[in-house]
This record gives C-alpha cells, structure tokens and sequence, in this order.
C-alpha cells in the first residue's frame, strides 16, 4: 500500500473514530456525486489538476448534534432549509468568530477554512451540502443512513 493511500485509510478511520457519537447521528434525504476529469485543488492538492468529486447532499441534524472542526479541500456551499444552526470558525491561531442561521440562511466555506457546524435550535436542521474533493480520498460511510465526502478532521482550536 503507497503511503499516500496509507494517509487515507488514517484519516478515514481517525474521522469514523471522532464522528461516532455525533455524524452517526446525522441522516441524508439526499446524496448526490459526479466526478470532474480535472480540478485544481492549489494547496491541497498534489500542484496540478486532478479528478475531483463534487458531492451535493442534504441531510438532518438533531437538536445539540455538532459535525467537528473540520475543512474542506475546495470550496463548500451550505443553505439551511430547516432549524438553526451555528457555524463556529477559526480567523486567528487563538480566535473563532461564530454566525447563527435560521432557515433561508447561506454560508461559504473557503478551502482550508477550520470549522465547525452545530444545530443549536430546539428543532432538527435541514443542511443542503455541495463540495468538491479530490476523487481519490473516496466516500466515508458513517451509518446506513449517512455517508459523505470531503471533511477533513483538525485537532479542535483553543478559541478565546
């Protein structure tokens, strides 16, 4: 096995390992994946374009479930259909600034962003998710229910 895919199979089982008790609790309406024959992924990706998977999917969280600090490889676009949720990012070494939505809100996710998404409302949270990955880093399978692309786990900041 190359090292590269070594790294892959790690960071796939460190992700299942640290979502347990809460993306397990998440569950999709919809999952959709088509690939493009070349993107270019700058830094987080080898210097040269490469297939990519964009993944566009819509799925709930219960009241309190939080998806951890994470980013992405490319670019996220997240609308919230249903519920509130806050997103929690990073903007210096030791300081996060956090947004609350309600349903109708949007944000962006720039690649390499560090953050995180909770459902801090009373009621569950409809998320419609579209991302692009690098094809190789492959689908994650959390549930019967739940599976996706593209979150790359981080250690979680010290915010103050």
């Amino acid at each position: 096995m190359s090292r590269k895919r070594k790294i892959s199979v790690a960071i796939v089982i460190a992700l299942v390992t640290v979502l347990t008790g809460t993306a397990l609790a998440l569950s999709s309406i919809s999952f959709n994946l088509g690939t493009v024959a070349s993107y270019d992924f700058g830094g987080f990706g080898p210097g040269f374009p490469i297939p990519g998977t964009i993944q566009i999917q819509t799925f709930t969280l219960k009241p309190g479930d939080t998806i951890p600090w994470h980013f992405h490889k490319g670019v996220s676009y997240v609308i919230l259909s249903r519920g509130t949720l806050t997103e929690q990012h990073l903007v210096a070494p030791t300081q996060c600034a956090s947004e609350e939505l309600k349903a109708g809100g949007a944000f962006v996710e720039s690649p390499g962003q560090v953050h995180s998404v909770t459902n801090t409302g009373p009621d569950v949270a409809v998320i419609s998710w579209a991302t692009i990955f690098p094809k190789s880093d492959g689908i994650v399978r959390y549930n019967p229910e739940f599976k996706s692309g593209g979150i790359y786990l981080v250690t979680a900041p010290n915010c103050k």
